[in-house]
């Protein structure tokens, strides 16, 4: 007579969160990089300034229209984008995010370097290091410092034809949705606030 083994169900049940959680783990993390400190400073006084990032980033992506001819406002929320997708993944502070909207945001970073002629493969600080030096420039009305900044092997269209993308972005539909969807993390529709 075979004889059965009596596992505690509890035992099984941590097992396979073990399983679960080491299937799910991106192998390598994907390239991480932050904002600089004043990056929304001008915008969102006093606010967390990850959280204004993405607000920000929202309302560019949700309204490209509103976006145009304003180039060095749409680097800014391309660098939003681009240092939060990374750190939903990787940092433990958005670790109670829902994986969905982390993923999303991969993919929405996926999509808007595909539109900038950006390669996958660039590290996220160096885009967000010249997006912001542009961003910055044509703040400061300098188009020949933002066409240097967009200029370099993180960028494969010319900076000229990348500062024509960043004043008229098209619609970026996979970018709308991730950063609704990250901002509904953070900000539910039931929430009192």
């Amino acid at each position: 007579m075979k004889q059965i083994l009596k596992v505690p169900l509890a035992c099984l049940a941590v097992s396979a969160c073990l399983a679960l959680g080491g299937c799910l783990q991106r192998v390598p993390p994907p390239s991480t990089g932050d904002m600089p400190a004043d990056a929304v400073s001008t915008i969102a006084e006093g606010q967390d300034p990850d959280l204004a990032a993405i607000q920000e980033a929202r309302i560019a992506f949700a309204y490209p229209a509103r976006m145009y001819g304003r180039p060095g406002e749409m680097a800014l929320a391309v660098a939003s984008l681009d240092a939060m997708a990374g750190q939903f993944t990787t940092s433990g502070r958005w670790a109670v995010m829902a994986s969905i909207a982390s993923d999303e945001m991969l993919d929405a970073r996926t999509e808007v370097r595909g539109i900038l002629g950006i390669p996958q493969s660039a590290p996220s600080q160096s885009v967000i290091d010249q997006l912001m030096a542009a961003s910055y420039a044509l703040d400061a009305g300098d188009q020949k410092a933002a066409l240097a900044a967009l200029s370099g092997p993180d960028f494969t269209k010319t900076p000229a034809q990348t500062l024509a993308i960043l004043a008229h972005f098209p619609p970026a539909p996979t970018a709308n949705l991730a950063l609704m969807d990250a901002e509904n993390d953070f900000f539910p529709q039931d929430s009192p606030w």
